[in-house]
């Protein structure tokens, strides 16, 4: 499913520091941040991963969030409820559950949430 040559995640700090997402937890951030490492690869196969309207989107189904994440069901759901209701990802619910089966999930980059003006500013380390 995912490509392992990349042995690590990238985890932006700001998203820490971000106003709009001090309410996050740290598993909503790492599936997130899962999320943006499978756009990457999206983007490298994007007429694979580009809808009719142009949008790139990513698959995650929930068998490998399970694996990957390490988290739960009930928790995914409400992962990804409070992503989408913070505008990080948008997705169509499944009207019949199919396993193995996703969705396509659309992200916002992190590019476009770090420019908002409203950020806290960074102290210097």
């Amino acid at each position: 499913m995912h490509n392992m040559e990349n042995k690590f995640i990238k985890v932006y700090k700001e998203i820490y520091q971000h106003e709009k997402f001090r309410e996050l937890d740290g598993d909503c951030i790492f599936y997130y941040s899962w999320l943006l490492d499978l756009n990457e690869l999206s983007k490298k196969n994007a007429k694979d991963y580009t809808d009719s309207d142009g949008r790139l989107f990513v698959i995650f189904t929930e068998e490998a969030a399970y694996q990957y994440c390490n988290i739960k069901k009930g928790k995914l759901y409400r992962i990804k409820a409070k992503l989408k209701s913070i505008g990080l990802i948008d997705y169509n619910e499944q009207k019949v559950k199919k396993a193995g089966v996703s969705t396509p999930i659309y992200l916002t980059p992190y590019e476009h949430w770090k420019k908002v003006k409203d950020r806290p500013s960074m102290p210097d380390l």
